[in-house]
């Protein structure tokens, strides 16, 4: 699989001027450098580089490749000609699926993880994507419960939006039949022209969604961030090179109010102080994955669209407060019957409904998560037994239902706390 990076940018905001914008010194060395070590560690030997503005320095500095131990083919672009449409230009040497990188973001991705991703689930494309603390004014993907994307949401968002937070994040796998999709004359851009076009065609793209460090260092600020992450070691802990604790939470009664059963984007309303407990974490570092049994699915009481509609509320809400998700799993099942309406192939006795542990397991394989290290904060008792099934210690709070399942389950929670806010202290102390 050849590797694509687009080489086009100028650095204007950076204050460049004798290179391009993937020669920026990052932590003394060239980003582009940095994106070489990235492909090299997953394997990738083949690389097309499709060069833009003072494409003569990228040349001279990486030459064939040789001197990295890969193979580089620089593909000069006449004109400006946006992301799609520089790869259109070179559709002649894409003649497989291949991967595509833009050459201002920095990445620590196991590139050939998401590649197995997209073979396996096929598709015209497949798109790396993550929350971030901005979506109001960030270009956003809404994907369904299979990880088949269905929209595109490009900013300004209006306001009071319900938007999900899932950011795509300039990463790329493509198959060649994308190519089709990019207007054959003229510039075009991947986020904002073609992959909405694919998608309004029929076309299938899915989302990767990745715990692993990727941001766009454009801008000054941006640039001091990513090397600030680089000497913290954050960049490294969240590759998938290594197990990494997470902090998993309940939804209903640890973040949002319970009211058994929140059907509709109007009915979420976060507890105090929620968005900033989980904003503690998000700068801690550590991934916080929500995990929460939703059997109205099954009892036929909401659809799958609505509960993504409610998901979308629980980010925005979350945003506010500039703090976010960093996954959430969902159980939709049941294993009792009897509701009118229910779906009866959602009424089964599954592995993931807590107090089973299968959502967390499900979680630690797609993360690579030391659950060993992890935390898990519920407000029931199930939430503790399905913690400590998967290897993991729990905290019990005493909002939403308090633990009044306690005579249902035998089991003992590491600790207790009054709300969301003490308890993520209390996980914070013991994973410092």
């Amino acid at each position: 699989m050849k590797v694509v990076i687009l080489n086009g940018g100028k650095g204007t905001r950076l204050g460049l001027s004798d290179r391009p914008k993937p020669m920026v010194p990052v932590a003394g060395r060239p980003l582009l450098e940095r994106l070489l070590d990235v492909g090299k560690a997953s394997g990738f030997e083949d690389y097309v580089f499709l060069n833009g503005h003072l494409a003569e320095v990228i040349e001279a500095h990486f030459g064939d490749g040789a001197g990295y131990g890969v193979r580089i083919r620089h593909v000069r672009e006449a004109a400006p000609l946006g992301t799609a449409g520089a790869i259109r230009e070179a559709r002649a040497l894409l003649t497989e699926p291949f991967l595509v990188i833009y050459g201002d973001i920095l990445i620590d991705v196991d590139l050939a993880h998401f590649a197995a991703f997209h073979r396996a689930r096929g598709g015209i494309g497949t798109l790396f994507v993550h929350p971030n603390d901005h979506p109001q004014d960030s270009d956003l993907v809404e994907a369904d419960e299979t990880g088949r994307i269905r929209r595109f949401l490009s900013k300004p968002h209006a306001a009071g939006a319900v938007l999900p937070n899932l950011v795509s994040a300039a990463l790329y796998v493509l198959d060649p039949a994308a190519i089709g999709h990019v207007p054959p004359q003229g510039a075009s851009d991947w986020g904002h022209d073609v992959f909405p076009a694919i998608v309004a065609a029929g076309g299938v793209l899915h989302a990767y969604r990745s715990l692993e460090y990727a941001k766009d260092i454009g801008t000054p600020d941006r640039l001091a961030r990513g090397e600030a992450d680089l000497a913290s070691g954050r960049v490294e802990r969240l590759s998938r090179r290594q197990p990494k604790p997470a902090v998993f939470l309940d939804r209903d009664g640890v973040l949002n109010a319970e009211i058994n059963g929140v059907h509709r984007p109007d009915d979420l309303v976060l507890l105090d102080g929620a968005g900033a407990a989980l904003r503690r974490i998000n700068r801690s570092g550590i991934p916080a994955i929500c995990v929460t049994n939703q059997p109205d699915v099954a009892k036929g009481l909401v659809s799958p669209e609505a509960l993504r509609q409610v998901f979308a509320a629980l980010d925005t809400a979350l945003a506010r407060d500039g703090a976010y998700l960093d996954d959430l799993y969902h159980c939709p099942h049941h294993p009792e019957r009897g509701w009118p309406g229910e779906v009866a192939a959602l009424k089964v006795d599954c592995e993931c409904r807590k107090p089973k542990p299968g959502m967390l397991l499900a979680a630690a394989r797609d993360h690579n998560l030391d659950l060993a290290r992890s935390w898990m904060i519920g407000d029931r008792y199930a939430d503790v037994v399905a913690a400590q099934a998967a290897g993991a210690r729990a905290v019990l709070v005493r909002t939403g239902h308090g633990g009044s399942d306690r005579d249902r389950h035998d089991s003992t929670p590491d600790h207790v706390a009054d709300n969301l806010a003490e308890a993520v202290d209390y996980v914070l102390r013991t994973l410092a």
